[in-house]
């Protein structure tokens, strides 16, 4: 039990920094930005069979205050003892900040929902690095999530709840899109590796949105 946990840990640990966009050069401006596109997901599961059914991932719609925080969680259903690991990755536009565990770091505050709370390792941290042309050309940030289970423990129902802060300037009414974004390193199967399974996930998937109060 002990070498699972240990092996797993290293390969969430090297995935991770990659997942985030953070750079290995030694100057941002010269890495291009070749990660995903539009088409990322659909390429990645071309001869991947269609299940008939599969996890359902959602991200809740909530309501903030100008200046506010809006609480984002992720929850999955249809999955309860199915998955042992996940990751994601949560995009929102950029002029919305996450809220981090310190100010100099890139963790990202949240609080681990019953479908992963138990998980021995989790872990959040807002994207830094060089960002794909996708969230370039949309002006967007994004929060990476990962937990993993040695066996297939994963839940129903909230996954994680993130903190975002809502612009002071922003004004009643406003409403902010907040959606899932495949990037080759995500991750939602369980310790069969059925990718039919993670193409479910993936493919059926549903965002939200923080509408200004």
């Amino acid at each position: 039990m002990k070498l699972k946990i240990t092996a797993l840990a290293a390969a969430l640990l090297m995935t991770a920094p990659i997942a985030c966009g953070c750079s290995f050069f030694e100057d941002d401006e010269k890495e291009e930005n070749t990660f995903e596109t539009d088409d990322a997901l659909e390429e990645a599961f071309a001869d991947v069979p269609d299940a008939e059914s599969g996890p359902l991932l959602k991200i809740n719609s909530t309501e903030a205050e100008p200046g506010g925080i809006a609480e984002v969680t992720v929850s999955v259903s249809n999955a309860k003892d199915k998955w042992n690991v996940c990751g994601l990755h949560i995009v929102y536009p950029d002029d919305l900040d996450c809220v981090n565990i310190r100010e100099d770091e890139p963790d990202a505050k949240y609080k681990a929902g019953p479908a992963c709370e138990d998980a021995p390792l989790k872990a959040a941290m807002e994207w830094f690095g060089t960002k794909t042309n996708e969230m370039l050309d949309d002006d967007l940030d994004s929060i990476f999530f990962t937990a993993a289970f040695t066996e297939d423990h994963g839940g129903d129902g909230d996954i994680a709840t993130f903190y975002i802060q809502i612009p002071e300037d922003a004004e009643s009414g406003d409403e902010y899109d907040v959606d899932f974004y495949f990037y080759s390193t995500d991750t939602f199967r369980g310790t069969d590796n059925d990718r039919s399974f993670e193409k479910y996930a993936f493919s059926n998937w549903e965002g939200g949105t923080i509408t200004v109060k």
